[in-house]
């Protein structure tokens, strides 16, 4: 039913005319309005009452409210919801706290390029500057280095003009969140006051038109290609031998994943995918490989399609040519070697580019069937080699028959297997894990878009759990039941865990699957700082007394000490762990069925101490431990830096060379340096 703000034709008929007993016409309304007009069907945040004028309205038009104990988790939830959705996602916090906890996931969100439209509670006007009124504090100014936009609104009569705005900025290539401050005196002001200002010149929603863009106002607008760089490009595509293509995030955002796929198949040309672009195009079609193939030093033609191109590809360097397409100016990168730059809409774009070469008869060089082959003789090798290190260490290995946790690389394996073998891979997975996700990335498959969730350059933890809200929120509105996997890490549930009561509060078929090891990395300790910390000071070490006689661990929990099966019961969720390797594929598949229809169901898998991210031995991290005192590193940390730094330390090179081990592998008594004071950590 229409409430009666909204329904104009009703009112008409009220013997007592709307606005003399309550604020009406006001600001909340003008905000749900628009919201409404721009397509939003939910909102994610915590209410206060500051804010409670357009949470209420927003509420009272239809869109429906998703409220979290944790502004934090909120809008890691509408994160996810975009991502999946496809389309701006709104997100609210109240002034002070509110706003100040969704900065972390308004960052990541900005660097995910998710186009959420922020509200933001403020204080008055009249107390700016004096800090000694109500939660004073300014969200469109901290806000504005995270954002594409970020503004505060004062007047009644600038609301829709500016939020019709926030929803074109946000979704304009490179798309990103955007916020709006709106202080109470605004949400408390009634349209009167236009009236008084300017002689009254302006109108009720000043530079501002219904529906702008008629059936199009909800989409982001497209742009093409230049006609000179599509032929460039294709002469470039038709002569290479050595072809390969990495789809990045903003082939997802632009939905172009049926004319690249077209373009592959037209072209004859290999692929890859990276993070929400995973499963765009089907990580099963027979060009794709995960990854960069280890022939790439025959690549002679890189294609990057919507990708940020950095940290993790070395920004490019090696790379022969290259031909950039992408969607917007700010992600061209000029560090490349460049044949051709395609900017435009992307799946504009690859329909310019598939037209273009069909329409001249355009042939592709006769080495490409050779190189196709070439990559799909390794994507068979390297899927097999991956199976079988994972068996290796399954529960037929001595180390996991005789001791009651697993291996990540096994798990991984186990993991990608149920969900093929159960739901033909369109299980959606948030990566939020430091250890798991270095395990898992290469061992999921994807079939569908937006199916690979992460924390992007942000690499933080903790988001997974909104995340999973929000992702199945987006699935069940689109009447999709398949199950979503949320791979955590103890620490980020630890983190945000408690706001899993809101996948209670609404049934979602969510599996979080903790990897609990004893906390933040503790497999660190091993590589730089020994088994009991003793690189840290002696107050921080295994066995130190607090002033309180508490015997501590160093920076690690006890395996007994967070019972995350006690915690999913408190809750309202369902608790299962798994300690054996045997066990693992019956209790991941018990899960998942169970969350089908028990709802969110907490897994608690028991992990060796001993793995970590591969990472923690590359010269990333060898940079970043540089300073602990050479004698004073375990084994493994000293590979590592002498391997990696002897550039930076010449008289490391006077020392015999030394092997970094397998991260697989598990620590020899000799690798550990010191013998460990507790059995957990041997």
């Amino acid at each position: 039913m229409t409430k009666i703000d909204f329904d104009y034709e009703a009112q008409k008929n009220l013997p007592v005319p709307l606005g003399k007993r309550e604020l009406y016409p006001n600001v909340g309304t003008y905000i749900a309005e628009i919201l409404k007009e721009q397509g939003a069907t939910f909102a994610f945040g915590v209410p206060g009452g500051h804010i409670w004028h357009f949470v209420d309205a927003i509420s009272r038009i239809g869109v429906k409210l998703v409220v979290f104990c944790h502004e934090q988790n909120s809008v890691y939830a509408a994160e996810a919801y975009s991502q999946v959705t496809g389309k701006p996602v709104i997100a609210f916090g109240t002034v002070g706290p509110g706003a100040g906890n969704a900065f972390s996931p308004m960052h990541q969100a900005y660097l995910s390029n998710t186009p959420i439209i922020y509200l933001a509670g403020g204080h008055e006007l009249e107390h700016d500057g004096l800090f000694n009124t109500l939660q004073e504090s300014y969200a469109s100014e901290f806000f504005k280095s995270i954002t594409k936009y970020s503004t505060r609104l004062f007047y009644p009569h600038q609301i829709k003009q500016f939020i019709t705005r926030g929803f074109k900025i946000a979704q304009q290539a490179p798309s990103g969140p955007v916020c709006f401050e709106m202080g109470i005196d605004l949400l408390t002001s009634t349209d009167e006051l236009r009236k008084h200002m300017y002689a009254g010149v302006f109108p009720q929603h000043s530079e501002y038109i219904p529906n702008w863009r008629g059936e199009l106002t909800t989409q982001p607008l497209k742009n093409a290609a230049h006609q000179v760089e599509i032929a460039k490009a294709a002469k470039l595509i038709s002569e290479a031998k050595g072809v390969y293509m990495i789809i990045g995030d903003q082939a997802t955002w632009d939905k172009a994943g049926a004319p690249i796929e077209e373009f592959i198949n037209l072209t004859k040309t290999p692929f890859t995918t990276r993070r929400l672009g995973r499963g765009l195009v089907s990580e099963k079609h027979p060009y794709y490989y995960r990854g960069m193939p280890p022939v790439k030093r025959e690549i002679d033609l890189i294609i990057t399609c919507g990708v940020k191109v950095g940290f993790f590809d070395h920004y490019g360097h090696g790379w022969k040519n290259t031909i950039q397409i992408s969607n917007c100016p700010e992600q061209v990168w000029p560090y490349i070697k460049t044949g051709a730059t395609l900017m435009g809409s992307l799946d504009v774009v690859f329909e310019q580019l598939n037209d273009y070469i069909k329409a001249n008869n355009i042939t592709m060089a006769p080495e490409k069937d050779a190189w196709i082959k070439k990559i799909q003789e390794a994507r068979t090798s390297a899927d097999q080699r991956r199976k079988e290190k994972s068996y290796k260490y399954g529960p037929d290995h001595p180390r996991y028959k005789n001791n009651n946790f697993m291996h990540h690389g096994y798990m991984a394996q186990i993991i990608r297997e149920v969900i093929e073998e159960n739901y033909a891979n369109k299980v959606r997975v948030m990566i939020d894990g430091f250890t798991i996700s270095d395990y898992a990335m290469p061992y999921l498959q994807f079939t569908r878009p937006s199916s690979c969730l992460t924390s992007n350059d942000y690499a933080g933890v903790g988001h997974g759990v909104g995340q999973a809200i929000g992702a199945a929120i987006a699935d069940l509105e689109n009447d999709d039941l398949v199950p979503v996997l949320a791979l955590m890490g103890d620490s980020g549930m630890m983190n945000s865990g408690w706001d899993a009561v809101v996948a209670v509060d609404y049934k979602l078929p969510i599996v979080f699957l903790v990897t609990s090891n004893g906390g933040w990395m503790p497999a660190m300790k091993y590589a730089w700082y020994g088994p009991n910390w003793e690189a840290m000071g002696d107050q921080d070490a295994f066995g130190a007394k607090f002033k309180n006689g508490k015997v501590l661990r160093g920076q690690e929990r006890a395996r007994d000490a967070v019972d995350f099966v006690k915690f999913a019961e408190t809750i309202g969720a369902k608790g299962l762990r798994c300690d054996r390797s045997e066990d693992f594929r019956d209790a991941l598949t018990k899960a998942f069925k169970m969350s089908e229809t028990e709802g969110p169901v907490i897994l608690e898998c028991v992990m060796d101490y001993h793995l970590t991210n591969r990472s923690v031995t590359t010269m990333a991290y060898a940079l970043m431990y540089s300073h602990i005192p050479w004698d004073e590193l375990p084994p493994r940390g000293k590979a590592a830096r002498r391997t990696h730094l002897n550039g930076m330390f010449p008289a490391l090179k006077e020392l015999p060379e030394m092997k970094i081990a397998d991260p697989w592998d598990y620590y020899t008594e000799e690798e550990l340096g010191s013998v460990p004071k507790d059995d957990s950590f041997k």
